[in-house]
């Protein structure tokens, strides 16, 4: 692996219990409720987040589909709940995501961290490695929000 994404990779790694321990133990009435307004149930982060990391694993090269790309963008109209697929489908997409990501971060060479991105991200960075360091950030954004929306719920967190 490259030295300069080490750190990285390993928060990549870290978010991925986290990230099935948010969901375990919800029935799908509580994965879609939302605390108010707009604000997204765990459901839809879940799909939300999936998406990033198969997005990222094909940016690294990686062969990965997600079957709703549209689904769980930002700034999308809210779904219905009955569009929103099973917990179960997203955390398929999570896990083969997660695979192709993190093989293809142990993987991954400076020729290919330098090269620019083919997505644009809000930072200064606009290398596939920003690309990866920025991504990491959101990630941990909605593995936050995922945590607080479990104590909302009357669940344990996800750390401690």
């Amino acid at each position: 692996m490259d030295p300069t994404i080490v750190p990285v990779a390993q928060l990549y790694a870290m978010d991925t219990p986290l990230y099935a321990k948010a969901l375990d133990g919800l029935d799908r009435e509580a994965l879609l409720r939302r605390p108010g307004g707009q604000a997204n149930g765990l459901l839809w982060i879940a799909g939300h987040l999936a998406g990033a990391r198969c997005g990222l694993a094909r940016l690294l090269g990686a062969t990965v589909r997600f079957p709703w790309p549209r689904l769980f963008v930002r700034g999308a109209e809210a779904p219905g709940d009955d569009d929103l697929p099973e917990v179960a489908e997203i955390r398929r997409a999570w896990d083969e995501g997660s695979s192709a990501l993190l093989t293809r971060l142990a993987a991954v060479g400076e020729a290919e961290l330098s090269a620019p991105s083919s997505r644009p991200y809000p930072i200064e960075d606009k290398s596939v490695r920003g690309a990866i360091v920025f991504l990491a950030y959101h990630e941990a954004y909605h593995i936050g929000q995922m945590s607080l929306l479990r104590k909302w719920l009357g669940q344990p967190g996800l750390v401690g």
